[in-house]
């Protein structure tokens, strides 16, 4: 049973990095290696980039499984809903009209979407109730490969990255920055949240 408490946190975690992903995203610097996935298929196929997210990611819960010899982690569903229903809200309802064009503009949108999306994954994950998918994926090729978490990460972004370089996806300068920043944006984001916690916000 999950304590109300603990769901309004991974709700909020979750609204407040989907921003932080939209906003990268609009940026049009170039994305986070699996989101480009979602956008080439968008581009390619329609639907919707959260639609996309979500049959992407519930793909890789079942793939995960098969590759470890384990049981599907159903919990992870909860993290893929509130991703996909996350990154829909704010794409096709609060940004739907809305573009940067203007370079300057386009930056402050990256490093607003790093910071946010590396605070929201901090938030989220402090409950440690699920893995997301992709982590998931990261501890299952390092299982069956007998690899360090590090490389079977690198591996699967790798992976990721070109998948969405032939689907047409946003692979630019800002990929780099997202793979090489966002660590530490989650890392300041989890001192953010101590120092809020030894404030007396129960919360979290």
């Amino acid at each position: 049973m999950i304590k109300h408490t603990t769901l309004i946190q991974i709700i909020a975690g979750y609204l407040i990095l989907t921003l932080g992903v939209s906003l990268i995203i609009l940026s049009s610097l170039g994305a986070g290696a699996w989101d480009t996935v979602y956008v080439g298929l968008f581009n390619q196929f329609g639907l919707t980039i959260g639609t996309w997210s979500f049959l992407v990611t519930a793909s890789l819960i079942f793939f995960n499984a098969v590759l470890s010899w384990e049981k599907p982690q159903f919990k992870s569903f909860i993290g893929t809903i509130l991703a996909s229903l996350g990154i829909d809200f704010w794409m096709e309802l609060v940004f739907s009209s809305f573009t940067v064009t203007h370079f300057p503009y386009q930056i402050l949108a990256f490093i607003t979407g790093i910071i946010l999306l590396g605070f929201g994954v901090s938030i989220y994950i402090r409950p440690q109730l699920f893995s997301g998918p992709i982590d998931g994926l990261m501890i299952a090729t390092a299982k069956r490969l007998n690899i360090s978490m590090k490389t079977a990460r690198i591996i699967n972004e790798l992976l990721a990255l070109a998948i969405g370089l032939l689907l047409g996806g946003p692979v630019g300068l800002g990929t780099l920055f997202v793979a090489i920043f966002l660590g530490y944006a989650i890392q300041y984001g989890t001192v953010l949240l101590n120092h809020l916690k030894d404030k007396g916000l129960k919360i979290i």
